[in-house]
């Protein structure tokens, strides 16, 4: 009698579970769907920003050509991708642009080409939403085998409600891109390390070296980040003392193939490039003569091999080289009202704080807590515990650089942030002492979530938490609030209000005399002008303390007519006997 009361529960089991099933799906469809509608919908609203035409040049270069030249401060793969939708509709670089020098006029050619500014834009944003999709698909992926599906579906929709993660996943640059291939990295690292089979193997070579051509913090995160989670798998006592010898060779047999095909990937997408490091022409080369001196036998030797010796992929070294001098030269940087150019160490910690969503930080706690639980109780499973010591590695990672020009440079934390925001949602959910106090709390920090990020729209960009306050330009600027984003907003206003003339201080890469703009002047710092002037925050936080004169201080007399967007301030400056007398005469254009 009892077997068919068993056969129907079982039976009522499936069903229960495939209707579960069903749901998570549905609303996984509906996250993307509306994640990828508010991606898409921000092209038509936003400018180029800074790096855009760089990053859309050199990939059309590698397309066209066939050489990776014009600038080597990033790996090819990304900017492969932003190129793609330009190249297949016919839009090709002129000769004259095919030169270093004319790197931002070559990428601005390519959005400038044939009168259709807005498509061609588009077409090198799109190339970064596989990305974005390939990151959606590891958080869902990974979380669902630590935590389980609704912790998954939770940290899916956390994590494509974030606005650093739908700004920069419009944007054709390289920081969606590497927040992808990294997460999959790292995910295949603690699978080997699990167990290093061939397959497996194999696995991390390629994604590893998919992570190093998409961009070079990868050589700073993935040391980091590996060796937390190689503490994680050493303390869990996976393998005994007796054992430590046979297992490390296995695993050092196994990873020299990885490391053969990561080596094969990074030599495939730089085209097996094989000629010298630097040419005779580039004299003086800086980078020797910082470590050899000015003169003398090694020197003259240094340069000998430098500009004869052919080595593989030339170009992946000089970018390396490239990206020290970049972090390592003094550079206008901006935190909390402060101008300098050493950068400081609580930067990243503090642009996380004040540009990710309050309930999104609450979450993470709540998720952090529920992992060092769930770790104690499954006889410390070292897995659990990767999302918490990868997002702790990357942060203690960054504070020593001096580079702070913003938080997408650490937006692969992101997907570990979520999924242990995630948790966070089961753990209030369903762990709570009190059923429907947690399940209340759960519910309004997520509405939280939601309304912040809809209440963000388009301005992804430029979204700052609650934190911040109403003036968040005081606190961080750049590519945290004005990257160049907003002109397309700012002549759309200047024509609505029937402005003939304007000065403007603009923070951004686009071509001013190709954006529909009124005849216009460049604002120069410290000489006052009148009339309608336009000013970009990054342009009046970082110049105003840094110059000697007082840069564009004397703005501050006037209330600003309107924000544009939020990065650009329209003033009226009436014309009076005083302010008159040192006036700006740089020759309008048209």
């Amino acid at each position: 009698m009892s077997e068919p009361c068993c056969d129907h529960g079982m039976h009522t089991a499936r069903i229960g579970y495939r209707r579960r099933r069903r749901l998570q799906v549905a609303i996984l469809a509906l996250v993307l769907g509306v994640s990828v509608a508010h991606i898409v919908s921000t092209y038509s609203v936003f400018s180029q920003t800074w790096d855009e035409p760089a990053h859309v040049a050199c990939g059309m270069e590698w397309l066209q050509r066939g050489t990776y030249t014009y600038e080597h401060l990033h790996p090819p793969l990304a900017r492969i991708a932003v190129a793609i939708g330009p190249y297949l509709s016919g839009i090709r670089l002129g000769s004259r642009d095919l030169k270093p020098e004319r790197l931002w006029a070559g990428g601005n050619a390519v959005f400038d080409a044939h009168g259709k500014y807005l498509h061609n834009l588009a077409l090198a944003r799109l190339g970064v939403l596989p990305f974005f999709l390939l990151s959606v698909g590891i958080v869902w992926y990974w979380t669902r085998g630590l935590f389980g599906n609704w912790t998954a579906v939770a940290a899916v929709g956390l994590f494509t409600a974030l606005p650093p993660v739908l700004a920069h996943a419009a944007l054709a640059t390289t920081d969606l891109p590497i927040t992808a291939t990294f997460a999959l990295a790292l995910f295949a690292l603690t699978r080997w390390l699990e167990r290093p089979t061939t397959s497996r193997s194999f696995v991390l070579g390629v994604t590893v070296g998919l992570a190093i051509v998409t961009k070079f913090s990868t050589l700073l995160f993935l040391p980091a980040c590996g060796a937390a989670v190689l503490l994680c798998w050493l303390f869990a006592g996976e393998v005994t003392i007796p054992d430590w010898h046979k297992d490390i060779m296995l695993r050092l047999r196994r990873l020299g193939p990885a490391a053969l095909i990561c080596a094969g990937v990074v030599l495939a997408c730089y085209r097996f490039s094989f000629h010298p490091m630097i040419g005779p022409d580039q004299r003086p080369h800086q980078f020797l003569d910082h470590v050899l001196g000015h003169q003398g036998r090694w020197h003259d030797l240094a340069y000998d091999l430098a500009e004869t010796a052919p080595v593989p992929v030339p170009e992946f070294f000089r970018g390396i080289i490239h990206v020290i001098a970049r972090v390592t030269s003094p550079a206008t940087m901006y935190l909390l009202g402060h101008v300098g150019t050493r950068g400081w160490w609580y930067f990243f910690p503090v642009a996380l704080i004040m540009k990710t969503p309050v309930a999104f930080l609450i979450l993470m706690i709540i998720g952090a807590l529920g992992v060092i639980r769930r770790w104690k109780k499954r006889g410390h499973d070292w897995q659990v515990l990767v999302p918490l010591a990868s997002a702790l590695a990357l942060v203690l990672a960054c504070l020593p650089t001096k580079f702070n020009i913003g938080l997408r440079h650490i937006l692969p934390i992101y997907p570990f942030l979520s999924m242990l925001a995630g948790l966070g949602i089961t753990e209030l959910w369903y762990g709570a002492r009190d059923r429907w106090v947690g399940r209340i709390l759960a519910g309004g920090l997520a509405a939280w979530m939601l309304v912040s990020t809809a209440m963000a729209h388009p301005d992804y960009l430029a979204y700052f938490n609650e934190f911040a306050g109403s003036h968040p330009e005081r606190v961080l600027v750049d590519s945290d609030l004005d990257w160049g984003q907003d002109l397309l907003r700012l002549s759309a206003v200047l024509h609505a209000r029937g402005i003939e003339r304007i000065s403007i201080a603009y923070h951004g890469s686009a071509d001013l005399s190709r954006m529909n703009l009124p005849p216009f002047e460049i604002l120069t710092p410290c000489l006052r002008t009148t009339g309608w002037i336009a000013m970009s925050l990054s342009k009046l936080q970082t110049s105003t303390p840094s110059i000697g004169c007082g840069g564009f201080s004397w703005l501050e007399a006037y209330k600003p007519v309107m924000l544009i967007g939020k990065s650009i301030r329209l003033y009226w400056v009436p014309k009076t006997e005083e302010s008159s007398r040192p006036l700006n005469t740089v020759k309008l254009r048209e």
